[in-house]
């Protein structure tokens, strides 16, 4: 069943809430305004008038099953309960009124037809529990789906209960420890799968397989370039580790153990709004048939309507600026070649003091100053003066356009002696090509794996391996390139002369130090955090390698 909006088809929904909308839209403005007076005056009479208007919305939302929508309203008047007679706090006051805002426009879109998950409303709901501390709902709180389809089991797989369980949890700490410093998805989902992946291999056949799989499914999911790492999926995924962290105090026996439903359906959501593009995930929307229900790249669209501007607005800025710092390079271009006139120096100082006065307001203090020192500089020497330095005046224009770049590229140090755009640019294509090498590897392995140790596969790994280390030795990061020199030595003089394949839990760690150093280049585009606990988790790797 796929995500429904509630308990009918989106259509006639649609047309139902249309037929009603005026009167929903007026008793929101009216309950506003209540609220509005309320703050003024603190009058128990203003503060019933708008739980009155927020139960006639309820009603009406009752009446149309729209789950979500009653469901906030229901909070309105709980969190009035709670209060007892005394007056709402500002802070309360200022929530409910965003709220009845954000409710307004969500019944506005849904009005016009378009497919929104109550998902959307979950924020808001929690903020108002927040206000008298009772605990949030989880994201698929509106989510219907059935948790106990019929599905084809895996056989168990010999061996596979018995592997490192604490250096599996390592791995999946530090896929979320980079994820909760907010500095990049990919690199923490990459590790964070390959260690689910050995859980869900280990509880094939046991009651907890499928949350294993579906845990998978949505990792995959969130690895997708549309989802977004909200808050309450990151207390998802701190939720997780306790899961993963009773399998490894009970050396596997949790396995046996079914795990919480509610946990079960949260990932089973996460899978449900991602684009079908692998095997794993199309497998289990079929499995659950979640159909084509709603995505997350038409959420974050509507989350962005429903919430105003656009989280790219610095960036957008940044492109504007610009433009019209392009249009000043062309007229200083111009000074080398012909005298300019006086209104056109007067527009050149008008531009770049829209620069500047722009910059200010937005906090990019030290660029400001410079641009408007600059304008004071021409400003003082006249259109001759700029004639007479032209050379330096392109050079305060290109140290601009270089400031102007970094608004969007945080950690770029612009006191450097080296172009830092140019400079970041050569590390991320340096980063870039030993990624897809390290890809590279981790196939062949995999390969060498099914193919029941055919040294054909891992011919060219070590290769592979030595370019990278070259490539981190350039960049200055020795340890990274310490370990890659070691598993370059176990790939030429174990896995390529053994005659018969190498054990299976050996090239697991192999494969660990790589998911590592990947996940360490990750960081040094500042795509992620935790570049210390990368290397240590693939030294650790690298010891059980050479044990």
């Amino acid at each position: 069943m796929a995500e429904l909006m509630i308990g009918s088809e989106e259509s006639t929904f649609a047309v139902s809430l249309n037929l009603v909308k005026a009167e929903v839209a007026n008793a929101l403005d009216q309950a506003a305004a209540q609220l509005d007076v309320y703050s003024e005056t603190g009058s128990p009479d203003q503060l019933r008038a708008f739980f009155a208007e927020v139960q006639q919305v309820r009603g009406t939302f009752k009446m149309l099953d729209f789950r979500a929508g009653e469901r906030m309203c229901e909070e309105f008047a709980e969190t009035g309960r709670s209060a007892r007679g005394e007056r709402l706090s500002d802070q309360t006051l200022t929530i409910f009124t965003q709220a009845i805002v954000f409710l307004k426009r969500f019944v506005d879109l849904l009005g016009a037809g378009y497919p929104l998950s109550p998902s959307l409303l979950v924020p808001s709901i929690n903020q108002i529990r927040r206000e008298r501390n009772d605990a949030p709902l989880p994201e698929a709180y509106f989510f219907l789906v059935n948790l106990r389809p019929r599905v084809v089991m895996p056989k168990p797989e010999s061996g596979m209960m018995r592997f490192p369980y604490r250096r599996a949890r390592q791995m999946y700490q530090l896929g979320l420890l980079g994820l909760m410093r907010g500095q990049g998805r990919r690199g923490p989902v990459l590790v964070m799968s390959r260690a689910i992946r050995r859980f869900e291999k280990a509880s094939r056949g046991g009651a907890s397989w499928l949350f294993w799989h579906t845990v998978m499914g949505a990792l995959d999911a969130l690895s997708q370039p549309s989802f977004e790492m909200t808050p309450a999926r990151l207390i998802l995924l701190g939720q997780l580790d306790k899961q993963v962290r009773h399998i490894q105090d009970t050396e596997g026996k949790a396995f046996a153990e079914k795990q919480p439903d509610w946990l079960l359906k949260e990932f089973i959501h996460i899978v449900s709004l991602a684009q079908p593009d692998s095997d794993l995930i199309r497998a289990i929307q079929e499995e659950f048939q979640l159909g084509r229900g709603v995505r997350e790249s038409q959420l974050v669209e509507f989350r962005s309507q429903l919430r105003g501007p656009d989280s790219a607005a610095m960036e957008s800025l940044a492109t504007a600026l610009q433009e019209e710092l392009q249009i000043i390079k062309d007229q200083i271009d111009l000074v080398e070649r012909i005298d300019i006139t006086e209104e056109d120096f007067d527009d050149l100082l008008s531009s770049l003091s829209r620069i500047g006065d722009t910059l200010m307001i937005t906090n990019q203090t030290p660029p400001a100053s410079r641009t408007l020192a600059l304008v004071e500089q021409l400003r003082a020497a006249g259109s001759d003066g700029l004639k007479d330095n032209v050379a330096s005046v392109a050079d305060s224009i290109i140290r601009l356009e270089q400031d102007l770049r970094a608004i969007s590229h945080s950690g770029l140090d612009t006191k450097a002696l080296v172009d830092p755009i140019s400079l970041r640019e050569a590390r991320i294509a340096v980063v870039s090509e030993s990624m897809t090498a390290l890809a590279m590897i981790k196939r062949a392995i995999g390969s060498y794996l099914e193919s029941d140790g055919d040294h054909l596969h891992v011919k060219n790994v070590g290769k592979s391996l030595l370019d990278v280390a070259g490539a981190l030795l350039f960049l200055d990061k020795r340890p990274a390139h310490d370990v890659l020199l070691a598993l370059n030595t176990f790939i030429t003089q174990q896995v390529l002369t053994a005659r018969e394949p190498i054990a299976e839990h050996k090239m697991e760690a192999f494969a660990d130090a790589i998911t590592a150093i990947e996940y360490f280049l990750d960081t040094l585009n500042g795509q992620s955090a935790g570049a210390d606990e990368a290397i240590r988790l693939a030294q650790e790797s690298l010891v059980h390698l050479q044990s």
